[in-house]
């Protein structure tokens, strides 16, 4: 069955790595931002799940021997080493490009290192708290704190290449696919996909903007109010939102097919709000999903295992103190539905209908045609599967109604989980048209879905080539990075504004 997936081949390890990665970052939040008893409570709870989940990885990594991984590393290098080199070129560190947004991320990791926690800074002619996703930088940062700006450059790009790398085998995971299936071409293939799918933005760039085809052009603001971001445009522009977004709908997905993998989603929910609040808003709809999945197959029990109910009742607390940490933002930004923020209504709606075919709508047909074709000659999809491209494809119709922040950051970002869905979706498709392509029925649809990914590549290919064009390797000089206050726009800088008057600062933060 090219979709179903054996259980008993999946690795035992990806669950609780993602869970120990994602983790990380807490202690050094709690010991930075709250006070005591908060502090200790709140560090002990995540290395507690760090623990459990060194109890699992230790063993599994036993079991592994160089016979085991030699015929894996055979089939897995070009796919790593594919990935390697698009990692290499995001920015990430000062390997590749900085884009216009690092001004803002190598001021927010500059004064995590020299500055104290938690984050103050004078803005207008006062001192304000700083409210942002800061789970992401504090690893790097707590290392730069001990060896410097250079040393945490190098150690933020090493730990966001496991993080895509953790990413990648969700990919995977989501997209249904088995050992039996480790060919290196079909490895490399979904690589290729993982790293540069995007919805058809040129076509809609040609359309609204003017100069079109300038290569190097950022091409994904072409709908103005609403943006659904490309695969290499996520992870060169906005990592801390991108990485905790992927890993958590990998997990969530995998709680899908094994209930014991709910056991860690708990952990992992709670430590993401402190990396993306936004990408978790996405995972909501996923875990109305999962529990209607629960209900379905009767599995509550897996809600209440002795392994499962103490590690989700602690991240409870993670997840309230993260959230509070979040809510204390002062909400300077506009925010609701876009139909009555919006001055031109009836460009909105035009301009809505256009987004939705070029981004999804177009590409979700024609899998739907193409997986259909495939089913006349095997087994397709489980009904489960086709439940989740459903959601994914009702989250994406669903929020671009919203606007959140300037840049409308909950559609962005709010879309990375589902985005994420559609392209693994994607790469299992059209892995498994190439068995059947002798049958016309389904050359005609596996063409569309060629030409539709390889007009989306444009996108990613664009920001790719500006970055090998302008490369650069190594951090940019400490002195050139301005303060905080100083790096974005006043509007951009009031965003992450917290306020001293929140059930946060009152009770919890320092």
């Amino acid at each position: 069955m090219a979709y179903n997936r054996n259980m008993n081949t999946r690795p035992s390890f990806l669950a609780p790595l993602t869970t120990f990665y994602l983790l990380v970052p807490v202690p050094f939040f709690a010991f930075g931002w709250l006070r005591y008893p908060f502090d200790w409570l709140t560090a002990a709870i995540a290395i507690l799940g760090m623990g459990v989940t060194a109890c699992v990885l230790v063993p599994a990594s036993r079991q592994a021997s160089w016979d085991k991984l030699k015929p894996l590393l055979r089939s897995f290098w070009p796919a790593l080493l594919l990935i390697l080199i698009w990692t290499g070129l995001s920015g990430i560190g000062g390997f590749g490009l900085q884009n216009g947004d690092y001004k803002s991320h190598n001021a927010l990791l500059k004064t995590l290192i020299f500055d104290a926690w938690p984050l103050r800074i004078t803005f207008e002619g006062e001192v304000v708290n700083i409210v942002y996703y800061v789970g992401y930088y504090l690893p790097a940062a707590a290392f730069g704190k001990l060896f410097g700006w250079t040393a945490a450059n190098i150690f933020i790009f090493i730990w966001a290449l496991a993080g895509v790398w953790l990413s990648f085998s969700w990919f995977r995971r989501i997209g249904g696919n088995s050992r039996e299936e480790q060919c290196w071409w079909k490895l490399l293939l979904g690589a290729l996909v993982f790293c540069i799918a995007s919805g058809m933005d040129v076509i809609g760039y040609y359309g609204y903007q003017t100069n079109p085809f300038e290569w190097g052009e950022h091409i994904e603001h072409w709908a103005d109010v609403v943006q659904y971001t490309s695969q290499t445009a996520l992870l060169y522009w906005v990592p801390q939102h991108t990485l905790a977004a992927w890993l958590v709908a990998g997990l969530t997905y995998d709680c899908l097919d094994d209930a014991h993998s709910f056991r860690y989603l708990g952990l992992a929910i709670a430590a993401s709000v402190l990396w993306s609040p936004f990408g978790m808003a996405g995972i909501a709809p996923y875990l109305l999903g999962l529990l209607i999945v629960f209900v379905w197959k009767k599995q509550f029990r897996a809600l209440f295992e002795f392994s499962s109910l103490p590690l989700n009742i602690a991240s409870l607390w993670l997840a309230a103190t993260h959230l509070l940490y979040i809510s204390s933002n002062q909400y300077d930004f506009p925010s609701g539905l876009l139909w009555n923020l919006v001055q031109d209504r009836s460009k909105y709606v035009s301009t809505l209908v256009v987004f939705w075919l070029l981004e999804f709508v177009l590409l979700t047909g024609v899998l739907v045609w193409l997986a259909y074709e495939i089913r006349r000659h095997e087994n397709g999809a489980s009904k489960m599967q086709w439940g989740v491209l459903a959601l994914a494809s009702l989250v994406l119709m669903v929020l671009p109604l919203f606007k959140m922040g300037y840049s409308n950051d909950i559609v962005m970002r709010g879309s990375i989980p589902s985005l994420l869905v559609l392209w693994a979706f994607a790469t299992r498709v059209l892995l498994d048209a190439t068995q059947h392509l002798k049958h016309r029925r389904v050359a005609l649809p596996f063409a569309l879905l060629v030409l539709f990914l390889l007009i989306g590549s444009y996108t990613s290919f664009s920001e790719i080539g500006r970055s090998v064009y302008r490369m650069r390797l190594g951090p940019p000089a400490l002195g050139t990075v301005k303060p905080m206050a100083e790096a974005s726009y006043p509007h951009i800088v009031a965003q992450r504004i917290g306020l001293d008057d929140t059930l946060f600062y009152r009770y919890l933060g320092r």
